[in-house]
């Protein structure tokens, strides 16, 4: 009798049929990872029930149903806000992009939202004076300030932050250090006009990025 094939486990990327979008149904194929990971998806049931993941999940699955995909992104940042029962919003805003940012806040007052509005170079901070080194530098010598621009938040009790266009890293920081719920609207990418999903369809920068890496597995 010859041996049995071994059974080859993928990674959500590498599937091609997405079954698990009709819930599967010709049972979980034997290649879907989450045949190794049936006790976390039955743990994760029940964080759903948690008051404040709940809370949100609800008002997700509200926007999702309302905007039937028609609203862009802003118009859903403050619906997302008015479904939490939200009055006062933050926005960590890179400075780069302050003048749109300052587009995206006047919608928000226009909604009857107070935001509270905080640029990453807030205190001027010298790049010494938050542990980067001389030869990492940038020109003006000064630092970003994403921690500061959480927990300048948190003090003024912003229910919901938004993310405006902050560094790769910076953003990071925010998001550990925000006590509220956090969302993006906007992100960082000078190269493709903040628009970083253009790099996997532009046959330059694929080459561009391929070739970056091309030493390694990619």
């Amino acid at each position: 009798m010859a041996e049995e094939s071994k059974k080859t486990t993928i990674v959500c990327h590498q599937c091609k049929t997405n079954e698990c979008l009709d819930r599967y149904p010709n049972g979980v194929p034997d290649f879907c990872q989450a045949n190794k990971f049936w006790d976390v998806i039955e743990r994760a049931k029940a964080e759903y029930f948690q008051p404040e993941d709940l809370k949100i999940h609800i008002a997700t699955a509200k926007i999702l149903k309302r905007g039937n995909e028609q609203w862009p992104r802003v118009m859903e940042a403050i619906e997302f806000a008015r479904e939490l029962g939200v009055s006062k919003v933050g926005l960590a805003v890179c400075v780069g992009l302050v003048r749109e940012g300052r587009e995206f806040a006047r919608f928000l007052n226009h909604a009857g939202l107070e935001v509270i509005s905080v640029a990453c170079m807030i205190g001027g901070m010298s790049h010494t004076d938050t542990g980067i080194p001389e030869e990492l530098a940038v020109e003006k010598g000064i630092s970003c300030n994403p921690i500061a621009q959480a927990e300048i938040l948190n003090q003024e009790g912003t229910g919901l932050n938004f993310i405006y266009g902050l560094c790769m890293g910076h953003d990071t920081l925010f998001i550990r250090h925000s006590e509220a719920p956090v969302t993006y609207i906007a992100v960082k990418d000078f190269a493709t006009g903040n628009n970083p999903t253009a790099a996997l369809f532009s046959p330059f920068l694929r080459r561009r990025i391929w070739e970056a890496y091309s030493g390694d597995k990619v």
